[in-house]
């Protein structure tokens, strides 16, 4: 084995522990300090319309571009009890395939799958990412997250519900 093989098999595995960590620490993380760190400076969040949408259904499309903003849609969804600890909202990601584009870009596809639990465990929503990544001083962040939901299950029902 090479030492480019050697190193397109430890960036694999980087971009792989940020996607997971980025699951968990949504989830679990009572401070999102950290979680701001995989985040480039000029990251784009892309939440795009389910597959599936009916003419009559509402507009649930929405983008933040910046880590600002992304802080600011964060704390947002945490405020609302969309997302966070306690809310019972675990996100599952799976069939992750990455192509490294070049030495310090890449890309993800991958299914996601939003369970939440309350009385019991069910599936809320999946869908798909389309993650960009790039290396900034050595260390792979997210720059670019398209989200596409799937209509499976409803949207998560806010902590007040629960």
């Amino acid at each position: 084995m090479t030492d480019k093989d050697l190193q397109r098999l430890k960036d694999e595995l980087e971009i792989r522990n940020l996607v997971g960590k980025l699951a968990t620490m949504a989830d679990l993380a009572e401070d999102l300090t950290e979680y701001f760190t995989f985040w480039t400076d000029d990251a784009v969040f892309d939440m795009r319309e389910p597959f599936g949408k009916q003419p009559d259904d509402p507009p649930t499309a929405w983008k933040v571009s910046g880590i600002e903003a992304l802080r600011e849609n964060r704390k947002q969804l945490r405020d609302t009890g969309f997302q966070g600890p306690d809310t019972n909202v675990w996100h599952a990601n799976t069939t992750l395939h990455i192509t490294l584009n070049d030495e310090t870009n890449a890309e993800a596809e991958s299914y996601w799958v939003l369970y939440g639990s309350k009385d019991k465990v069910e599936v809320l929503r999946i869908g798909h990412y389309h993650d960009k990544f790039r290396k900034e001083d050595g260390r792979w962040k997210m720059a670019y997250r398209t989200v596409t939901p799937g209509r499976a299950g409803t949207i998560p029902p806010m902590a007040a519900d629960r």
